[in-house]
């Protein structure tokens, strides 16, 4: 049920993006729709994995909505890095940070030459 609901959600993101998009005609639209609609009707996981299909290939040819191959390698080139981009940019700033100004050295002042 949880993978079902998931690939609804997916139809209704695509959905939106191609209602979105200026130059999407109201028979595309409407195609669309019949295709999220159908994930609601079909019991089969294979069918509404198919109609979710459908509506996320009709977005990508109106503007370039991932497809879900594409989506996987984005998940995968992220797990393969070693550390998140911002751990690696604050081990640089600490590697070259100067020394705070506000702990200043002991220094011992010469007595003045009284008159």
């Amino acid at each position: 049920m949880n993978e079902r609901s998931e690939a609804i959600r997916r139809a209704q993101r695509a959905l939106k993006a191609l209602g979105e998009h200026p130059r999407s005609s109201k028979k595309e639209l409407g195609h669309a729709r019949e295709h999220v609609n159908a994930c609601y009707s079909h019991g089969s996981g294979e069918y509404v994995w198919n109609a979710v299909a459908q509506v996320e290939a009709m977005a990508n040819r109106r503007y370039g909505v991932p497809s879900t191959e594409e989506q996987r390698q984005m998940v995968e080139a992220t797990e393969d890095l070693e550390e998140p981009a911002t751990a690696a940019r604050g081990r640089a700033a600490e590697d070259r940070a100067i020394p705070s100004t506000s702990a200043t050295p002991d220094v011992e002042l010469a007595p003045t030459a009284s008159r």
